[in-house]
């Protein structure tokens, strides 16, 4: 079972600590704040949850209010066991590990008796792109959702003091948030939403457009969801180059970072999309995907093949093998779209995704869509299998994925699409997905970017430092004691390990329209940066070059320097380092314990946690204090909060800063935990999936949107309006004349509309229903009508054989009369 939060076991049984306080500061900096209210000494242990791309860089503890100790990065078992060995001398002592890439430990060592503990944690993070080029996305994670599965863990692990991974709940365990952020941007702030919470917004403070403030509306809210905040601001899809100089390190990092805007021709592609129907996306979750597969059965291109794939404790498919998009298959699987239901139990997702890549086509590329609100322990072997797909294939495969609900694993959604050179987005329970993947499905459907390369320096430098020639200390095989078989000694290889010029991540993402691209470089000293920074690239039609200015001004610090060595460790995790794909590395296996040794290398020079690196700090005190406390004190653990829990809390504070968008987020937050009883509530490890698999117990969804006799003009229109009318389009964007059809615009038959001179009722509809969109939908919903709008033009073209003229002459015809109707 997972335990998440401060408990002390106690013959057998948890007993939760008070954890008096948990604010943040968001460069970002959390505080928790532990006081001891037993008689004896403890040790608190407490499990929290960060964005997968967080570098935490600092971490300090503050007794009583008075000293304050700062945390050093050691090598992770090392730290464990000194800090085993200051709690076994009786001094404080205070760890902070990486359990998961998206899950931290905080463990503090003999908190004496009524001693209070404030402990500090920074980290910086990059913010991502929302559906929109100019907006921004800030996530302050705030609970650790179940995982389904087996995570595997052994409790000696690394040799790290890493509590089992199991969950345990209390009802009494319970948190109020009060939060007030203030945002700072480099240009107009246009507006500010939160899809997780209501917030009242304050514009242009001190009459600074480039400044707000907000605030909780709700006086008290509970903190069962990750925090999320969406900024739009003018200018933050523009290209920027900036370098910053690091005096400790002596280097100079480089950040590039843009949302492109280009356009290259479509080509024939497979599309499977991948559905999660397991337990926890039953109501809300469910509808959502559901209706994004409705509208993205409406979207396909004619020349494209797709299938579906359902999953959740089982799988299915809705082909043996991809289809061509016909009206047969578009029809099919439009009902099984309109059918689903959250009733396949638990959530697996590798056997799904292993089907779809073993059954996938081989004579044009294949793009896997990923629906999922799923927290998984097997995120690496998915990973694995996504690498492993993806090299078999090159460039034919992609994999894109759309994380849905309140506190999804923003690790798992990342990592799929990372390894699978797609991209993520995430919608809460309150966004529409329909936007956003549809975006990705344009991106799909469009030819991979080959052969990218980034020029950051005009010198000529020796890229690698000279090798030192020793055996590295690989996982030699086990010799038998009754074997007379002479292994031979192992290899001694030479790796390239030192290179001037860091690039993170090493091999450049892929780039995708409307979509960040962020990259890094480190220089080493004496290396000198282009005046202007040069992205390259192969299109299917055509190279591509773009030319950043380097920002004049050189930042001082070392924020961007922490973002970099963590996308460096990234790489060294997901086996994708300069060490695993530079051509010297060639044909060599890279040992584990040099993996190791890099991460540990980089975490201690940027002080960084990370796997195999955690922040140790001691409270040595003097010999008084010592013989007062236990020498093994006892353990208490946080739980996490259950669903049906309530509490009180008041207000400190969070602070956000993100340089790369020049955004500074400030906000406070602090949560009170009481005494809670020795009961808890237990679930599995997929809590939210253990429900009723019988379909008859779920609501169907099956039925069409009722559509109406009378006229729907619906201004302003609303996103329901829009797949209704779209429920006459066919697979190829025609839409066939109907008594349905004109009853939508109020009229019985094509009789009816003999003033706008169109004899061909096929013509006919196909005209007012592209005049309908245009006229009436394309403006509010461009994103979700414009492939449907596109694929009508398309249909009408072909019906009039291509003639510009004529399909000019018609519209305009009944642009005429849409308009005068919807104006009545």
């Amino acid at each position: 079972m997972q335990i998440y939060g401060l408990i002390y076991v106690a013959n057998y049984h948890p007993c939760p600590v008070p954890l008096q306080n948990v604010s943040v500061e968001a460069n970002t900096t959390v505080y928790q704040t532990y006081k001891n209210i037993e008689s004896n000494s403890i040790e608190a242990l407490y499990k929290f949850p960060l964005h997968e791309a967080t570098a935490v860089c600092k971490f300090e503890a503050e007794i009583d209010g008075k000293g304050k100790i700062k945390g050093i990065v050691k090598e992770a078992k090392s730290a464990a066991k000194e800090y085993d060995e200051a709690i076994q001398q009786g001094h404080g002592a205070y760890l902070l590990e990486q359990h998961q890439s998206d899950v931290f430990q905080c463990s503090i060592g003999n908190i004496t008796a009524g001693q209070t503990v404030v402990i500090k944690i920074t980290y910086v993070t990059e913010l991502k792109h929302d559906a929109e080029t100019e907006k921004v996305r800030f996530v302050f994670p705030t609970a650790i959702a179940p995982r389904y599965g087996s995570s595997g863990y052994s409790s000696a692990n690394d040799g790290k003091k890493l509590i089992p991974d199991a969950i345990s709940y209390s009802s009494e365990a319970n948190y109020y948030l009060n939060l007030a952020v203030t945002c700072r941007m480099t240009s107009v702030i246009q507006s500010i939403e939160s899809p997780s919470h209501h917030i009242s917004t304050e514009l242009n403070i001190d009459g600074n457009p480039n400044v707000s403030r907000i605030t909780l509306a709700e006086q008290i809210t509970y903190l069962e969801k990750d925090f999320i905040l969406i900024v739009k601001s003018l200018g933050l899809d523009q290209p920027r180059a900036f370098v910053e100089y690091n005096p400790q390190t002596e280097t100079n990092c480089i950040m590039l970072t843009l949302v492109p805007k280009f356009a290259i021709n479509t080509i024939m592609s497979e599309l499977i999309f991948v559905i999660d129907r397991s337990g926890s996306m039953q109501s809300g979750p469910m509808k959502k995907a559901s209706e994004a597969l409705q509208l993205l059965l409406r979207s396909l291109p004619e020349d494209c093949f797709f299938n579906v794939i359902s999953f959740g404790s089982q799988f299915d498919s809705l082909f043996e093998k991809s289809q061509p998009y016909s009206e047969n298959s578009f029809l099919k699987a439009l009902k099984h779209a309109q059918e689903m239901t959250a009733n396949y139990g638990g959530t697996e997702i590798y056997n799904p995704i292993k089907w779809a890549f073993d059954n996938s086509r081989n004579d044009m590329p294949t793009s896997v869509f990923l629906l999922t609100d799923g927290q998984v322990n097997n995120v690496d072997q998915i990973i694995e299998l996504i690498k492993s797909c993806e090299e078999k294939k090159k460039d034919d495969v992609r994999f894109f994925s759309i994380g849905i609900g309140n506190s999804v694993s923003h690790n798992l959604v990342e990592s799929v699409s990372r390894a699978g050179k797609g991209y993520a987005q995430f919608v809460t329970n309150n966004e529409r997905m329909d936007k956003k993947i549809l975006g990705m499905l344009k991106n799909a459907i469009k030819p991979p970017i080959k052969d990218y390369n980034i020029t950051w320096t005009n010198q000529i430098v020796e890229d690698v430092l000279p090798m030192e020639t020793e055996s590295v200390d690989v996982d030699k095989p086990t010799i038998s004691f009754f074997s007379d078989n002479t292994t031979p000694p192992p290899v001694v290889q030479n790796f390239f390990t030192d290179i001037k010029i860091q690039q993170a991540p090493f091999l450049i993402p892929p780039i995708y329209p409307g979509v960040r691209f962020i990259v890094y470089c480190i220089l080493e000293k004496g290396v000198e940066a282009c005046k202007e920074i040069i992205l390259s690239a192969n299109s299917h039609d055509g190279p591509m070059k773009l030319s950043i200015p380097l920002d004049p001004v050189t930042l001082q610090g070392s924020k961007i320097h922490t973002l970099a060595a963590r996308k460096l460790i990234q790489d060294l995790d997901d086996g994708t380092s300069f060490i695993h794909k530079h051509p010297r590395n060639s044909g060599k296996l890279i040992p584990v314990s040099l993996v190791r040794e890099q991460i540990v290398k980089l975490g201690i020079a940027y002080t960084l946690a990370s796997k195999y690196t955690s922040f140790l700090a001691i409270d040595e005190r003097d010999n008084k204090v010592v013989a007062e406390t236990q020498s093994l004190p006892n353990q208490r653990i946080i739980p996490a909060r259950s669903k049906a829990a309530s509490t009180n809390s008041r207000s400190r504070k969070l602070l956000s800063k993100a340089e790369a968008t020049s955004m500074q987020i400030k906000a406070k937050t602090s949560t009170r935990i009481s005494r809670a009883r020795s009961s808890f509530m237990s679930f599995s490890n997929d809590e939210e999936d253990n429900y009723d698999t019988n379909p008859a117990n779920y609501m169907s969804s099956s039925s069409k949107p009722a559509i109406s006799a009378i006229s729907v003009k619906m201004r302003p229109p609303k996103i329901e309006t829009l797949y209704s009318f779209l429920n006459f389009q066919s697979f190829d964007g025609s839409f066939l004349p109907s008594n349905k059809f004109y009853s939508w615009f109020g009229k019985n038959d094509s009789k009816d509309f003999e003033i706008i001179e169109i004899k061909n009722e096929k013509i006919l509809c196909l005209a007012l229903a592209i005049a309908y969109l245009e006229l009436i939908m394309l403006e509010t919903f461009k994103e979700e009508c414009e492939m449907c709008y596109e694929k009508s033009k398309k249909a009408l073209k072909k019906e009039v054989d291509s003639d510009e003229q004529e399909v000019n002459e018609i519209l305009k015809k009944a642009k005429v009369w849409v308009n005068k109707w919807a104006n009545e």
